[in-house]
C-alpha cells in the first residue's frame, strides 16, 4: 500500500466522520442554546436570522454554480464543481436549513403556537423555499451523474427564485400586514 493510497483512505475515513459529526455538532449546538436560553425571544431570532442568512447564501450561490457547471465541457473544471456544490449543499445550506427550521419552531413555541395571518403567508414561501432546497438537490445529482440537460440560462433564471422568496418574506416579517 502506497503513502496515497493511505492518505486516501484517511481522506475517507475523515469525510464519513464530518457526515456524522457535523449534524451531531449542530443537534449539541443548538440543545445548548435551547437549554440555557429557553424562554429568550432574542436569542431565538438571532439563531434563526444567523442560520437563514447563511441558508440563503448557499441558496443564492448554488444555483450560480449550476450556470457555470452547464456552460463547462472541460472534466477539471467539472470536477471542481461538483465538489464545491457538494460541500456547498451538504456542509452549509442543509444545516443552516435545518437550523432556520428549528430556531423557527423554537420562535413559535415561544409564542405559544398562535400564529398571526400573516406568519400563515410567510410559512407558506417557506415551504417554497423547502421545495426550492429539494430542487437544488436534485439537480446536484443530476451534475453529480453528469446527465444535466438544462442550459446556463435556465439555471440564471432558477437562481432569482430565493430572491423573489426573500423579499416577500422580508416584507412580511417587517411590515406583518393583517396583524
Amino acid at each position: 500500500m502506497t503513502q496515497n493510497s493511505n492518505n486516501k483512505g484517511n481522506s475517507d475515513g475523515n469525510r464519513k466522520l464530518l457526515v456524522i459529526l457535523q449534524p451531531l455538532v449542530l443537534i449539541v449546538v443548538v440543545s445548548i442554546f435551547f437549554t440555557l436560553f429557553r424562554d429568550s425571544f432574542v436569542t431565538a431570532k438571532v439563531v434563526h436570522l444567523l442560520a437563514l442568512i447563511s441558508w440563503f447564501a448557499g441558496l443564492f450561490y448554488l444555483p450560480r454554480l449550476f450556470v457555470y457547471h452547464a456552460m463547462t465541457d472541460e472534466e477539471p473544471v467539472d470536477q471542481n464543481l461538483r465538489i464545491m456544490e457538494h460541500k456547498l449543499f451538504h456542509y452549509i445550506m442543509t444545516p443552516a436549513m435545518i437550523l432556520t427550521l428549528l430556531a423557527g419552531f423554537w420562535i413559535v413555541d415561544l409564542w405559544n403556537w398562535v400564529l398571526p395571518a400573516w406568519l400563515h403567508l410567510k410559512l407558506a414561501l417557506v415551504l417554497l423555499l423547502l421545495i426550492y432546497h429539494y430542487q437544488c438537490w436534485r439537480y446536484l445529482i443530476t451534475f453529480k451523474h453528469g446527465k444535466n440537460e438544462k442550459s446556463h440560462t435556465y439555471y440564471r433564471f432558477f437562481n432569482e427564485i430565493p430572491t423573489l422568496l426573500l423579499i416577500g418574506i422580508v416584507i412580511l416579517v417587517v411590515a406583518k400586514p393583517m396583524s
